[in-house]
Parts: structure tokens; sequence; C-alpha cells
């Protein structure tokens, strides 16, 4: 079981069963007719561990993690163990496209401030994912990777960039080809595009993320 390119929200940890302890969260969960206690521990960074004690001789399992053993026994106690930790992959972590430490702020900011969650709306376009109201269902944010050269710049460098909605009377005083661009994939007139990489500071970038919300009504 894989949690490559997935990022934990720790709030539907809470839901699922998971117990706060020590900057971590546990969850134990009993398998194989109750033979067995599996223990997942996820630090605060997302790091994933798992513990399975068999209960009946009372020591550490391990031959599930074994690629090499094989047999009805081990086979079942892996399927099981597996089941377990693809529940959790699929109920309590999401989608981790985008690492930059800025993209990750705005991000759990709009969860934390508004509850939205970033969606991801087209399979062909796997970097790109928006935030939408959720009593209208209007997009207020869009997130995109895409080469520094396409907002005009001189470099052929990935991005992480933010598409806001924006005051149309001001937004021609604010893009100045550096900071603010014109909207990218979105409409010019009343969108503006910012680079996720710090040249916007983190407060400044939410109060527009906020603005976007309001014009999103």
């Amino acid at each position: 079981m894989t949690f490559k390119n997935k990022s934990v929200n720790f709030e539907k940890l809470i839901r699922y069963g998971f117990k706060p302890a020590e900057k971590k969260y546990v969850y134990t969960a009993e398998i194989f007719d109750n033979q067995f206690k599996m223990t997942v521990t996820i630090d605060e960074s997302g790091e994933v561990e798992t513990e399975l004690f068999d209960l009946e001789v009372e020591e550490i399992y391990t031959l599930h993690l074994v690629a090499e053993a094989s047999g009805e026994f081990v086979g079942r106690v892996r399927s099981e163990y597996n089941d377990v930790l693809q529940e959790i992959c699929e109920k309590c972590f999401e989608s981790s496209i985008f690492g930059g430490q800025f993209t990750k702020k705005v991000i759990g900011y709009a969860r934390e401030r508004y509850g939205d969650e970033l969606e991801f709306l087209w399979e062909r376009y796997p970097d790109a994912a928006i935030i939408r109201r959720k009593d209208n269902q209007k997009w207020y944010a869009l997130f995109m990777t895409i080469s520094k050269r396409k907002l005009g710049l001189d470099s052929d460098e990935s991005a992480e960039i933010i598409d806001l909605r924006f005051d149309a009377d001001a937004l021609p005083k604010t893009v100045d080809g550096e900071r603010y661009f014109p909207g990218y994939h979105m409409n010019k007139k009343h969108w503006i595009t910012m680079l996720l990489d710090g040249s916007v500071p983190i407060e400044e970038m939410c109060s527009h993320l906020d603005e976007s919300y309001k014009l999103a009504k």
C-alpha cells in the first residue's frame, strides 16, 4: 500500500477513528478473526507507520511484509492488512500534486476558513485543481503547475500558480508582470494569477483569496 503523492487530512483522521497522542494520530483494528491487532500511526508530517501484533502468541508479526512469503495464511493476513490501509488512504488522504510550502498554506487556509477542499476535475490535467464555494458551486481559486515562460517570464522552470477572481477596475493597476499576472486560462478581465513561490506574501495571498471568495458570490 502506498501513500505516494498523498497528503493527510487530520480532520478526516479524527472522524475515521484515529486518536491524538503526543503529536501523532493512532488507530487500532483487529483483523483475521480478531487474531491480530493492527496499529496505524500517522505523525504530523503525514508519515505512516504500522505494527501487527499476533494476539495468540503475543508477538509482533512481520511475515506479511516479506514479499517472498507465500501460503494461504500469510496471504490472507497480508490482504486484510492492505485492506485497512487502502481504506484509510481513500478516506483520510488526498491527492498531493502540489508540494510547494506556499501552495500548501493557501490550500490549508481555504480549508480552515471556508471548509473547502481541492477538486481535481480533469483526468488530462492531473496538476490542475479548483476550489469552489459550497453554496453556489462557483470557483474562486484555480491551482496549476505551468512553465514560467507561459506567464511571460524568461524561464522554462515549472512553477505552481494560483488564479483568483479580482476586482476588474483594480486589476490593470495591479498586474505588473513580476508578482501579478493576467489570469492564466481564465478571463483576464476578472481573474489574476500569482506565483506560489513567496513573491506575494502569504498574508497578502490569503487576503486576495478572501476577496475572490466574496466575488464568487
